[in-house]
């Protein structure tokens, strides 16, 4: 048996022993603009940082950036519990969550959270309810963007609707589809789509969506080397790949400065919150069952 230590050094519970379950590459990109996008939420929604906080499908750079954000007790966790040698890499203990299928009970953690998780989910809708299950008051998403610039770029093949390239960065093995070496769709969200799947499933309870595209090129050389399928190597191979990024850096700081730009960016942050109460038409009875209230019915007359 292992424990899991969250990030404030505290015992949180006992899991099986791990596996030989590989994990995604840690990274060197730049996460600064997550944070920014993180503790504007964080001061507009008001969330309170000494909450428990659920990282699923995560690495050490996840905690490392809500650590960043004023959290401090985090549970991290991805589809397996990984091998000795991911272990030590990330310096922390791995709770094995598969979030399409979350094994602890309801409102277990304040806040869960996913940084571009879903898309590799079988069922990223099912991922994202089983997340509201779990959180007591926040769930967090960080996904790519389903804009109408977006999809103009796939159609001009400057983006590709599978991920090959995240498989091919981890050596074929893994990194796709549930963490496998099948590359996985990339599901792009909205704020109308949160919006439908959310009041789906949370058909009883008010909620407040939160959603704040943006424009985050954070990209390295390697990186459009693995993007063969698409028309980006077109422009590397004539300017370079670092004049490129350079390029992409500039051009990602003026569209973050204007709105209706910002709107149309790559990455889709949403802040789900729970904590707004039923729905006017409903109550609660004497049995502690939620019902649908008949005075909202004559109030209408």
């Amino acid at each position: 048996m292992s424990l899991i230590v969250d990030a404030g050094g505290g015992t949180a519970r006992a899991s099986a022993a791990p596996t030989s379950a590989p994990l995604p590459k840690r990274t060197d990109k730049d996460r600064s603009q997550f944070v920014l996008t993180m503790r504007r939420y964080v001061e507009r929604v008001g969330v309170d940082t000494g909450n428990s906080v659920l990282i699923v499908g995560g690495t050490n750079e996840d905690v490392t950036a809500l650590l960043q954000c004023g959290f401090h007790y985090i549970s991290l966790s991805n589809i397996e519990a990984p091998c000795r040698s991911a272990l030590e890499a990330t310096n922390r203990s791995i709770i094995a969550i598969d979030v399409e299928n979350i094994n602890l009970p309801d409102r277990s953690y304040d806040m869960v959270i996913a940084h571009e998780v879903l898309h590799h989910c079988r069922c990223p809708h099912r991922a994202l309810c089983e997340m509201l299950r779990v959180a007591r008051h926040h769930v967090v998403m960080m996904e790519p963007n389903d804009s109408s610039f977006m999809a103009f770029l796939c159609k001009l093949k400057f983006s590709y609707p599978f991920e090959i390239a995240a498989v091919v960065d981890n050596d074929y093995i893994c990194g796709g589809v549930r963490n496998s070496q099948v590359p996985n769709f990339i599901y792009r969200w909205n704020r109308h789509e949160v919006h439908k799947a959310v009041s789906s499933f949370l058909a009883e309870q008010s909620v407040e969506i939160y959603a704040d595209p943006y424009w985050d090129f954070n990209v390295q050389a390697r990186d459009l080397a693995y993007r063969r399928q698409t028309r980006i190597g077109m422009i590397t191979t004539v300017i370079g790949a670092r004049n490129f990024i350079r390029l992409l850096r500039v051009a990602q700081f003026g569209l973050n400065r204007l709105p209706l730009l910002r709107a149309q960016g790559n990455k889709f942050f949403c802040g789900i919150n729970k904590d707004k109460g039923l729905h006017p038409w409903l109550t609660v009875d004497y049995d502690g069952r939620v019902a649908f209230d008949r005075r909202f019915q004559q109030q209408l007359k």
